[in-house]
């Protein structure tokens, strides 16, 4: 994107009129965005622009937040992806490794070994999946075909891409690990996309140290009681809170 066509975007988003923004919560997400872009750009020698992604896949499909630390100067991310065909997409659209460091391992409450169900990379590559069985790796066993019922005859779709599933085990590590791990003192955006084991990560972030100003989190392929868990969390923090589509956006 030319920096000329970049700006146009950061100015066209911070325009956004109010009755607009109150139909969705990601058009709030945008104009927070549009506004760090700016005072990037503009705003002086200020500490940079910290995102924390749990779950980033390639930080391009089906995404709509991670792209942005292109059009922010000077951002700077820490990427958490343990699937390795998803890595090297990441590093290639992310490529320049001062800023952006990719954590290869998955976040759980202890550190070790986990077990990953994920989708063969040559059939991904090939095309025999669709594209977005690539972001649809979990360590739980829900919601990676359909979002119910994915480990069982039940589900219409597991005899056609069954064949395709594959565990691999992968390290894992306690998020306050990873965070104390690349001296992450402050997050401006944390994002969460674990298929299932969404709250399991966002419940370790403490919110009153770091405060991010913007919060995303994936809950499609929570149980209820999981997503009324991040809720209450974000609500006694003060946030405010708004659900669209399979995500919930919150606000400091």
């Amino acid at each position: 994107m030319s920096s000329v066509s970049s700006l146009a975007r950061i100015l066209l988003s911070l325009g956004l009129p109010v009755g607009l923004l109150d139909r969705g919560p990601s058009l709030h997400g945008t104009k927070f965005l549009a506004k760090a872009a700016l005072k990037a750009r503009f705003g002086g020698k200020g500490r940079p622009f910290q995102m924390v992604n749990v779950g980033a896949c390639d930080g391009a499909l089906f995404d709509d937040v991670t792209p942005w630390l292109h059009s922010i100067r000077g951002a700077r991310a820490m990427l958490v992806e343990p699937i390795p065909y998803n890595q090297k997409r990441l590093r290639a659209n992310y490529p320049d490794a001062s800023r952006f460091v990719i954590e290869p391992v998955a976040v759980t409450r202890t550190k070790g070994t986990i077990t990953v169900h994920t989708f063969d990379a040559a059939a991904l590559e090939a095309g025999t999946l669709p594209i977005e069985f690539i972001g649809c790796s979990s360590v739980t066993d829900t919601n990676l075909m359909s979002g119910k019922n994915a480990w069982g005859e039940a589900d219409a779709n597991f005899n056609k891409f069954a064949p395709h599933l594959k565990d691999i085990e992968v390290p894992s590590e306690t998020l306050q690990t990873l965070l104390d791990r690349n001296r992450i003192d402050h997050i401006d955006a944390f994002l969460v996309d674990c298929e299932g084991a969404d709250w399991m990560v966002f419940e370790q972030l403490d919110l009153q140290r770091y405060r991010p100003g913007m919060i995303k989190i994936e809950v499609g392929a929570l149980p209820a009681a999981e997503i009324g868990q991040v809720v209450v969390k974000l609500k006694t923090a003060g946030y405010q809170v708004g659900f669209q589509a399979e995500d919930i956006w919150a606000f400091a």
